[in-house]
């Protein structure tokens, strides 16, 4: 009988059965992932070390559409500049959405790339006229129509910049006197500052163009006015007609 019970225990031992404390068994097991790059942590974290921990913290569908959306609308630095200050006048509204939906930097130059490209007269040449005389139009409206705010943000600038130099400007800088046709009044009043830009000829308008520009304001801001039977109708101040009874 004892033989018997020393054959058992020597098989059991042979199969690697060793009774040893728990807390030892435990510690093996803990042991080899504190050695690696990032250390495990218990399953039963309370609400308050969840909160702590970012990767653990829930986050709301609100506030997962909103990251997403500033993840891919963010636009900083010079490509906020390129899209607000540079070619506002001549990007479609299509190009601005895709543009906006872009994720990345990488995106962005693709499509100013492709942008100008697209506008290059001639493909093959590594030069772009069109992108050059965009710029130098942003240039000479910045020197030539600043006004309290930088030339290109100006009514004059606007215009000058998506279609070029006018063909023909007839300015009035100290204002002059306007004859109200009978259906305004008639008799003759005195008008602000103004120009009228005559074209040609504008592309995708027609021919014979003739936008006027007012300046209100008396410090150099000209605005588009609206032509009403001919007349600067938005040019007028509000006094007595010269030479009404």
């Amino acid at each position: 009988m004892k033989f018997r019970s020393h054959r058992i225990l020597v098989s059991i031992l042979g199969c690697g059965v060793l009774s040893v404390p728990a807390a030892v068994v435990y510690a093996r097991q803990v042991a080899p992932a504190a050695t690696g790059p990032a250390q495990a942590q218990p399953a039963n974290l309370s609400d308050q070390e969840q909160d702590q921990d970012p990767l653990r913290r829930q986050v709301s569908p609100h506030q997962r559409y909103k990251q997403q959306k500033e993840l891919r609308g963010e636009i900083k630095g010079t490509y906020k500049v390129w899209l607000n200050q540079e070619v506002p006048y001549i990007i479609s509204d299509d190009e601005r959405k895709a543009f906006m939906n872009l994720s990345n930097d990488e995106e962005r130059d693709a499509f100013i790339e492709s942008f100008w490209q697209r506008r290059n007269p001639n493909p093959d040449s590594p030069e772009n006229e069109y992108r050059e005389e965009h710029y130098r139009r942003i240039a000479y409206a910045n020197e030539h129509f600043a006004a309290g705010k930088p030339g290109w943000k100006t009514d004059r600038g606007h215009i000058y910049i998506a279609f070029g130099a006018p063909d023909s400007i007839d300015s009035h800088p100290s204002g002059g006197t306007y004859n109200r046709p009978m259906d305004e009044g008639g008799g003759e009043t005195a008008t602000f500052p103004f120009e009228s830009w005559h074209y040609r000829y504008l592309e995708g308008i027609g021919e014979n163009i003739d936008i006027e520009f007012v300046d209100t304001c008396m410090c150099g801001d000209y605005h588009f006015t609206k032509r009403e039977g001919g007349s600067f109708t938005a040019a007028l101040i509000h006094r007595p007609v010269i030479g009404a009874p």
